[in-house]
């Protein structure tokens, strides 16, 4: 029985958590109803800012991610990622701290770019193969972007030197490895699996990340989408309107590609000191298309949300001197942006990846088979 100073204590606790999220909905009812407001006003922009979403999901993010995607959750799902595991067991189990199954996910993490990683541990949280815990702390190092936009869209094509681009993806990766080796210091030892876990037959391991894949490229995009028309809205109406870094530094942490882009035609050595961040932190627009990946498991978010930061640290702190002595360099390319992106809608990897699509959802819209 609790006593009544005990009593107290409860009712205390409730009343407080009752009266912060009452704050929390009410603020969310007022900036609701702002935003309806400013989306009346502001139409046009909301569409123009839309349709540039759109055709950057046409142009990048469904090129460049969906095959990526298709192939974890195959490799997830199928025997093929046991045989891709073994040769990865070791730095996996020891270094990691992880079953051995998280290997090729670590690694498609790396090549994959940011949602790539969190499709996986998906994929392998409903197969069973790792755990909540596991998955929390995997998710922290396992948030890369690919290699394709670190050196050729911003090395390249924003900077105008694949050098400087090699530079952040190899500080970026390095940062992202190495903490992950330092979270996993005090996490007890996977056991072996001795037992050889039953997977999908071959072309049932590929329908299924089909399926996968499909709606995971469709959520992703829905929040390109809704992003790059809030920030045309907040640029609009004020808030991000005119230059500057502090305009870089909102666009930035809502969304990442933009935000490079105005960093990389920001003078000096601004460059070389916000891109890393940016790159690191994803934005919020990543780290809302990963929580609506992992949507439905009961996972702690916190500790990846802190890592972000830990890893925007990490990555400006290797690479700032190596780039410092280039800012000559990126200053000269930084007035003449054009970013570069991995594949253009004529080509044939572009056509052949949008009908896989078509023809995906087509099946999902039929109800697969019967």
């Amino acid at each position: 029985m609790l006593g009544q100073t005990g009593m107290r204590q409860v009712i205390g606790m409730k009343t407080g958590k009752n009266i912060r999220g009452d704050i929390a909905v009410y603020t969310a009812s007022a900036l609701a109803a702002v935003l309806c407001v400013m989306l009346l006003a502001r139409g046009g922009a909301v569409r123009r800012g839309a349709l540039e979403g759109l055709k950057s999901c046409g142009n990048i993010i469904i090129p460049s991610l969906y095959l990526f995607m298709v192939l974890s959750g195959f490799i997830a799902r199928s025997a093929v990622g046991d045989v891709l595991a073994r040769p990865l067991a070791p730095v996996t189990r020891y270094v990691f701290r992880l079953p051995a199954c998280m290997g090729p996910a670590i690694v498609l993490s790396c090549i994959g770019g940011y949602p790539v990683g969190a499709r996986t541990i998906a994929d392998l949280l409903d197969e069973g193969s790792i755990t909540d815990r596991q998955a929390e702390r995997a998710l922290c190092f396992c948030c890369n972007a690919g290699p394709s936009f670190v050196v050729t869209a911003i090395g390249s094509g924003m900077l105008g030197s694949s050098t400087a681009g090699g530079i952040l993806l190899a500080a970026h990766l390095l940062s992202s490895l190495l903490m992950g080796a330092l979270l996993s210091l005090r996490s007890p030892l996977p056991p072996k699996q001795h037992v050889r876990p039953v997977r999908a037959p071959l072309p049932e391991a590929f329908i299924a990340g089909v399926n996968s894949a499909t709606s995971g490229i469709l959520s992703i995009c829905a929040f390109v989408v809704f992003f790059s028309a809030f920030s045309a809205l907040l640029e609009d109406c004020g808030p991000l309107s005119g230059s500057g870094v502090l305009r870089c530094v909102l666009i930035g942490l809502l969304e990442v590609t933009t935000g490079c882009m105005e960093a990389a035609s920001l003078p000096g050595r601004w460059p070389c000191l916000l891109i890393p961040i940016f790159i690191s932190f994803a934005g919020l627009s990543i780290l809302f298309q990963i929580r609506a990946i992992l949507a439905g498991r009961s996972l702690h978010f916190g500790r990846f949300y802190l890592c972000r930061i830990l890893h925007a640290g990490m990555t400006l702190a290797f690479s700032c001197p190596f780039l410092w002595g280039m800012d000559r360099t990126i200053d000269v390319f930084a007035s003449q942006v054009s970013p570069v992106s991995c594949h253009t809608p004529d080509t044939p990897v572009t056509a052949v990846l949008l009908m896989l699509l078509s023809a995906a959802i087509l099946w999902r819209a039929t109800g697969g088979e019967k």
